[in-house]
């Protein structure tokens, strides 16, 4: 219906302040700044780390000796089979986890009855006591293969080799913790067995 004075209509007016409000919504639009990376203290942590480690497997003590364990080569002055020298275990990222761990800032620390020590990690051969090595890495599904790099990602195992400075006696305990950057330390307790052998199941 036309107003008699020329004016809008009720429906011209409805129309056109809809038009108004999409030309504002638009304009707002075209304002904004562009997006960015997602943000927030938990992208930040997962961008970091992959949060948690687990161990994939079972735990196994060696015998103080020099030779290869495990595929690595170790380095030894006293062999001295009644002690154990060097542990290995394979960590992995809990299922579901879709970050990832920088092996090379992770930190590995053993402690014992003496305390505790902080080893180094070492990519030589043959490992020394006091470090650390990544002795292989691989991949949970079959026909598949980790990355070349040293970082943790999904579907990943990486086996390690721990070697403290001082052999461990029988019965003794011991706690390694892992713990990646920014992450949850992952801890592996255990006891040395009475008798010890060349290779031992720790689990």
């Amino acid at each position: 219906m036309d107003s008699a004075d020329g004016g809008l209509t009720v429906l011209e007016g409805a129309i056109l302040g809809v038009v108004t409000v999409l030309l504002a919504a638009l304009l707002l639009h075209a304002l904004a700044p562009p997006p960015g990376p997602p943000a927030g203290l938990v992208y930040s942590a997962l961008e970091e780390t992959g949060g948690c480690l687990m161990v994939s497997g079972n735990v196994y003590g060696y015998a103080l000796a020099s030779g290869s364990v495990d595929g690595a080569d170790l380095w030894c002055d006293h062999p001295d089979q009644s002690r154990m020298g060097s542990i290995s275990c394979t960590v992995s990222l809990f299922i579901g986890d879709m970050g990832s761990v920088d092996m090379s800032r992770t930190t590995v620390e053993i402690a014992t009855r003496d305390g505790t020590e902080r080893l180094a990690r070492t990519a030589e051969a043959p490992v020394r006591p006091g470090n650390w090595t990544i002795v292989r890495t691989g991949h949970i599904v079959p026909f598949r293969q980790a990355d070349d790099d040293i970082l943790l990602e999904p579907g990943e195992q990486f086996d390690l080799l721990v070697y403290p400075s001082r052999p461990l006696v029988p019965g003794e305990w011991f706690r390694i913790s892992i713990t990646p950057p920014g992450g949850v330390p992952l801890t592996v307790e255990r006891t040395v067995p009475p008798r010890t052998t060349p290779v031992m199941d720790l689990s």
